[in-house]
């Protein structure tokens, strides 16, 4: 049996208070632009020259779109027989992500390829395969792609063309709104006018909340307000979204605007607690003041103390037996913590998949004072 415990002193009075700066961030670093993201565009295509792993003639899509496709070419076939011999072809999806600048015209993406029925995509090329926007509400062709397919990862049946896709028109990113669409949208405050014009910046999910939100936005009244001749030029209209006006003196020149907005500096104040989980990469990211309350917790032959040993009367510790000890925090200068707790728990080599029991049996018993999440 293995024992873990976190303790601490409770100090009544304390001589000196070491107060550490607020660290500065800039607005850009915690927002991006409303309108300004990633857009997909996808399609189904062909991939020749497979070694015997194409989809074969049972995979009935795949014999007629390639029939189709000889047909196009001056090559017509008589039936779906012609070329059920075929076991180099396969029919796949093909995505491409256009990047939250947006493209133009004769720009390259890369192009991820994935089977739909072959066995291996390993030495194929995919043809020419039209691409076109994700929501079929917007209609167009918006690319091309094809070229030699590289197998990624340890799966064959997934794989990247690099530099496949051309792109066949401009996409341009839009950030700027009227009042009238804001409004429209649903977005009800006097302040914002119906002839106006705004950017509404969106905060990270990591750092979204009422108290950034409010920051932000007073951050960036203080810095421009002045420059922009009103008496507000931002507003936060709920915990995620600040809307800022564009001043008409500035509407010719939007790009020097934003970029003020961008760089202004705001006093990183409340840094929430947050343990942050991400399963698929095997990681634990803790920010913020993660505190434990008193605990105990039986994990898989492990077991976890916490406790806060006062400087009066001390609590009755539990007995045990102890075999493997790690002491945390030797001059007793801080309460438990989960940097400590985890410290601690690689020391000991116990598995990633039990240090997340661990957190979330803590957590369930309401002793992590800290907001969790998970990614990935």
């Amino acid at each position: 049996m293995r024992h873990l415990r976190l303790t601490t002193m409770l100090f009544t009075a304390m001589a000196t208070i070491a107060c550490a700066q607020a660290p500065i961030a800039r607005v850009g670093d915690v927002t991006r632009l409303q309108g300004q993201g990633t857009n997909q565009l996808m399609g189904f295509g062909l991939v020749t020259g497979l070694a015997g792993t194409g989809d074969g003639s049972s995979f009935v899509p795949t014999m007629r779109a390639l029939a189709a496709t000889m047909e196009q070419f001056g090559s017509p076939v008589q039936s779906l027989d012609d070329v059920a011999a075929s076991k180099n072809t396969a029919i796949v999806m093909v995505e491409a992500v256009i990047p939250s600048h947006g493209a133009r015209e004769g720009d390259t993406l890369d192009l991820r390829v994935t089977a739909v029925a072959a066995k291996s995509l390993e030495g194929g090329q995919l043809l020419s395969t039209p691409l076109v926007y994700h929501d079929r509400a917007v209609e167009g062709l918006f690319a091309f792609g094809q070229g030699k397919i590289e197998i990624d990862g340890s799966t064959k049946t997934t794989g990247v063309v690099r530099g496949g896709a051309r792109m066949e028109r401009d996409v341009f990113i839009n950030v700027i709104a009227h009042g009238c669409d804001l409004i429209d949208a649903g977005i009800k405050n006097p302040w914002i006018e119906r002839s106006g014009t705004y950017i509404t910046l969106v905060l990270d999910d990591a750092h979204a909340g009422w108290s950034m939100a409010a920051s932000v936005a007073q951050a960036v009244d203080k810095e421009l307000s002045v420059s922009a001749d009103v008496e507000r030029v931002a507003m936060a209209i709920d915990s995620k979204n600040i809307v800022v006006l564009l001043p008409a003196h500035q509407r010719g020149d939007p790009a020097s605007w934003i970029r003020d907005v961008e760089r202004t500096p705001i006093l990183m104040e409340s840094n929430e607690a947050r343990v942050t989980i991400n399963r698929s990469a095997g990681t634990i990211v803790v920010s913020g003041d993660t505190r434990l309350s008193p605990v105990i917790v039986s994990q898989l032959g492990l077991t976890i103390t916490v406790a806060n040993e006062k400087a009066e009367n001390p609590m009755q510790e539990p007995p045990f037996v102890q075999q493997d000890f790690v002491p945390l925090d030797l001059e007793r200068q801080r309460p438990p913590n989960v940097r400590d707790l985890l410290e601690a728990l690689n020391q000991l080599k116990v598995p990633f998949a039990d240090r997340v029991s661990i957190l979330e049996e803590i957590h369930r018993a309401g002793k992590l004072h800290a907001r969790l999440m998970y990614e990935g």
